[in-house]
């Protein structure tokens, strides 16, 4: 379903019209799916004083619409959401304004009412799927947990007024039993019939239409009017298809119906991954799950809260295309929770900007992008990393000068062949063992490359493509099974204890999770100096002048030094890890994923202070991540890893507009809007 939007109100206009035409449904495009009015929600803090988290927030969704609400942490966004929902953590309550779903007030709704509507009329997709799903319940089962408490029909599909419409528009809807599913018992008898049908139709390429079937007729997922459809448009006389798909299509059983939303949310061999636990899952197929979950009882409205936000740019673009799909075609309109404005300009029709608890902007997605008028927003634009890329690759085709729009300097070609190697990665390899067999399972495959000194070379691949197995080894954490790391042209595994600890001190890490590589029990004093103490540097006078100096480096205030991890915010974090990492003036830092779990406007800060420490200190850089829209920002140098293999390596000009190998056009694909049209009053 193809949606276009009307710049005067946010709402569909164009197909859901015609569909209601085609089908005599009336769907009131006018009127909204959900209407949040002047909405205040407050926290209530240990001494009793209250938290404004929203205030006079308002926006509205439109039925098979996409809604998206952007805004860095803290801004209200998911708050807003979750008081949609009835789930205000803690002290948190809706103290004004109203919420409408469906023309219904359910801002007062007791909870007992709330668990009659969650699921099914609005459902969620979290964003941490692990700390989502339960780990001790097979996936099956917590897909059945969600069919049963809301009292779902296993057998019949369950459809918005919108997609009754679509699906009427397309064929003859007589009655109830036209939505039964098919079941996996029934099914060889169905393709048997059909394959036999379509031969005696006079149907040419009876084996092609034969593997379309198999492929679409998914048991507990694809319904007998569907199947009817098929076979008319396969060439089967219209009666003679009704009269096959009524006696072989009556109803999926509950292994099938759960076997056939997995299918739905993009899980391959579903029956069989329903019956696996969520830590056999990767993190996409995890999220996925939650999907199959999230639409399970066929809700009016999903509720997306930053659902694919720690995944990977190529798989949250498997997913997000897939979500597109799927709730398009069930009529489900999506409120998607992002802090990333390309990946919500990309996605929804309408973005509604938050900051501080207030919407600040709110309109037609492109209008937002294209013309921001909230000071807020034109910084959300100019910080999105997706965005300031896509401004670099517009301005390079069109022949202008990219350089102005680049915080960092690159290094030309000449220049980085003149350039001293610093660090040496010769054809290594890292082999582990896998559990309960002797197989092993080669992570990095015989990988080779050099970082320039006062240069910055950057490693992306997806999850599991080694290039974290990389960092690992050249930091001395893990020992290769083949090859070699030089530092400075001598090799660090012969290093003496001595000469390992010089090296510690020279190429130093920063982690992707500031939270996990600071102690909690430390001050952020303490932190920053125990590398000082721990190389013997100075006394306890110099160190605390030292600590200072790093901390106005890093521009956190010298009134952090008492406060502890978890008093901090994660930009603010990061920034202390980065302030440690310096404190022993190194030459290399490798920054392992050290941007990825932070918000769009945060992100952009820590590049701005990475870029700067290496313009004043000649600093090099290693720098792991997954996303290409990042490298384009701050790297000289690329090296694309797949499958523990060096697919790729050139400078970053090259890679981004003369990649060599299909998956490195994939990853730059990925990288959210790409397609659009970008920035015309965003300074």
């Amino acid at each position: 379903m193809t949606e276009h939007v009307n710049n005067e109100h946010n709402r569909p206009v164009a197909d859901a019209a015609q569909a209601q035409q085609a089908s005599g449904t009336v769907l009131s495009p006018d009127k909204p799916l959900l209407e949040v009015k002047n909405l205040q929600v407050d926290f209530t803090t240990d001494t009793g004083g209250a938290v404004h988290a929203v205030r006079d927030s308002s926006f509205n969704v439109y039925p098979g619409q996409w809604v998206a609400i952007v805004g860095e942490s803290g801004s209200g966004k998911s708050t807003s959401a979750m008081a949609v929902l009835g789930l205000l953590p803690g002290t948190g309550h809706v103290v004004g304004g109203s919420i409408e779903l469906e023309g219904k007030d359910i801002t007062s709704l007791s909870t007992k009412d709330f668990e009659h509507i969650r699921g099914r009329e609005m459902g969620l997709v979290p964003q941490d799927p692990m700390s989502n799903l339960n780990p001790v319940w097979r996936i099956g089962k917590q897909v059945e947990e969600a069919l049963k408490a809301n009292g779902m029909d296993v057998k019949h599909e369950k459809r918005s007024n919108l997609s009754k419409a679509f699906a009427n528009a397309e064929v003859d809807l007589q009655k109830k039993d036209d939505e039964l599913f098919i079941s996996s018992k029934e099914l060889p008898g169905l393709l048997a019939e059909s394959k036999q049908a379509i031969t005696e139709a006079g149907v040419k390429d009876v084996d092609k239409k034969l593997a379309y079937f198999t492929d679409e007729w998914i048991p507990g997922s694809e319904t007998r009017w569907r199947v009817a459809q098929d076979l008319i448009q396969a060439g089967v006389n219209q009666d003679k298809a009704w009269d096959i798909a009524k006696r072989n299509v009556t109803g999926s059983s509950i292994d099938d119906r759960i076997a056939g939303l997995l299918a739905e949310a993009g899980l391959p061999d579903a029956a069989t991954r329903a019956r696996q636990y969520p830590h056999e899952f990767s993190g996409g197929m995890r999220q996925r799950a939650l999907i199959a979950i999230g639409l399970a009882s066929r809700p009016d409205l999903l509720i997306a809260d930053e659902p694919t936000s720690a995944l990977d740019v190529t798989v949250q673009k498997k997913i997000l295309d897939h979500l597109k799909q799927l709730t398009d075609s069930l009529g489900t309109a999506v409120l998607f929770i992002t802090h990333d404005l390309g990946l919500a300009a990309e996605r929804a029709q309408h973005i509604v900007v938050m900051y501080k608890g207030r919407v600040v902007e709110s309109g037609p997605s492109l209008d937002v992008l294209q013309h921001p008028q909230h000071p807020y927003t034109k910084r959300l634009v100019n910080a999105a990393p997706s965005l300031a890329s896509q401004r670099i690759i517009s301005a390079t085709e069109r022949g202008e000068d990219a350089t102005k729009l680049m915080e960092h300097r690159l290094v030309d070609e000449q220049g980085l062949d003149r350039s001293e190697h610093i660090i040496t990665v010769d054809h290594l390899t890292r082999e582990f063992k896998l559990p309960r067999t002797k197989d092993l399972f080669k992570a990095v495959d015989d990988v080779s490359f050099s970082v320039k000194r006062g240069t910055t070379l950057a490693i992306v691949g997806e999850s599991g493509s080694g290039k974290s197995t990389v960092a690992n080894m050249v930091l001395h954490l893990l020992d290769p099974t083949s090859g070699t790391v030089s530092y400075e042209g001598q090799n660090i595994s012969k290093f003496n204890a001595k000469e390992l600890m010089n090296f510690r001190r020279h190429v130093q890490p920063v982690f992707q999770n500031p939270y996990g590589s600071l102690d909690p029990m430390y001050s952020i004093y303490r932190s920053i100096e125990e590398p000082l103490r721990i190389h013997g540097i100075g006394n306890d006078s110099s160190r605390r002048k030292r600590v200072a100096e790093l901390l106005d480096l890093v521009e956190m205030p010298q009134s952090v030094m008492g406060r502890y991890p978890n008093e901090l915010s994660g930009g603010q974090r990061q920034r202390i890890a980065i302030a440690r990492a310096m404190a022993l003036d190194p030459d290399v830092i490798i920054c392992d994923e050290a941007v990825s779990a932070l918000d769009v406007l945060v992100q952009d800060q820590v590049l701005h202070l990475l870029n700067d420490l290496q313009a004043e200190r000649g600093l090099s850089y290693l720098f792991i991540t997954h996303d290409l829209a990042v490298v384009r920002q701050i790297a000289d140098e690329v090296v694309v890893m797949q499958h523990g293999k060096l697919v790729e390596h050139a400078t970053t000009d090259e890679v981004f507009e003369h990649p060599q190998r299909e998956y490195t056009r994939d990853l730059l694909a990925a990288i959210p809007g790409g397609n659009l049209e970008l920035g015309l009053d965003a300074k």
